[in-house]
């Protein structure tokens, strides 16, 4: 009896030291979020323009690639690598585009392509959605919308851009993963206000191919990051 007891007490005695000496396992990362907001200003005649009196954007899109999150010292984190189209809602709604894990840290930039697709890239599940980007001569944002002239009936048009660019964002205030808050979010805000003017604000048509090169430019301009952990579009101080 007085063995069973000893044997007793020696395994009681190594399940509490083992309970001392126990750690407990921390989280060491988060969760860094993506969202995106479409935000518009009249397409308006403005200037010397007589020949379009506004345009109007129906449907937009934009392929991205390799996106990712830079830290101050140089790591990152990514986002994703294989291309997707972005799909502005023109209601102005934030709309969830997804989130990744990360380690703990400061984020301070956000790079990614806008991307002219190229068929190897893209999944047979994935072909149908990106049909028209590889259509001709492949291509990396496809806007459709209408034009409005003085005294004719309204002009539909597509506007396909050749854009293959990256792009580099850097964030102020800088995004922190951290436990204290574990889950952050940036936004990315696209405005089509300039889209479709010269440098003096009149407006192009975007049917004409001598102003792709203006267009194009304006295209790449229109893309803001901000950090907004509050998800509503705006950047947060």
């Amino acid at each position: 009896m007085k063995r069973t007891l000893f044997v007793g007490s020696i395994i009681l005695g190594i399940v509490v030291w083992g309970c001392d000496n126990s750690t407990d396992s921390k989280p060491t990362g988060g969760t860094l979020g993506m969202s995106s907001k479409y935000t518009t200003a009249a397409l308006a005649k403005s200037g010397q323009s007589v020949a379009l009196d506004s345009i109007k954007v129906t449907r937009a899109r934009f392929v991205l690639r390799d996106i990712k999150f830079k830290s101050p010292g140089g790591d990152s984190s990514n986002f994703r690598t294989a291309p997707m189209i972005l799909e502005l809602n023109l209601n102005g709604a934030v709309q969830t585009v997804g989130s990744v894990t990360v380690p703990f840290g400061s984020y301070s930039r956000i790079e990614y392509d806008v991307h002219r697709v190229e068929k190897p890239e893209i999944s047979n599940a994935d072909s149908a959605q990106f049909a028209e980007f590889l259509a001709g001569e492949r291509y990396s944002i496809i806007i459709n919308g209408i034009i409005y002239n003085t005294g004719a009936a309204p002009d539909t048009f597509t506007y396909r851009s050749k854009v293959d660019a990256k792009q580099k964002v850097d964030f102020d205030p800088a995004i922190d993963v951290s436990e204290a808050a574990p889950a952050v979010n940036a936004t990315v805000v696209i405005s089509s206000a300039n889209w479709f003017k010269n440098q003096t604000g009149v407006l192009v048509n975007p049917k004409d191919t001598n102003n792709e090169g203006v267009i194009d430019e304006n295209l790449k301009a229109s893309i803001k990051v901000y950090k907004d952990n509050n998800k509503d579009g705006s950047k947060d101080n």
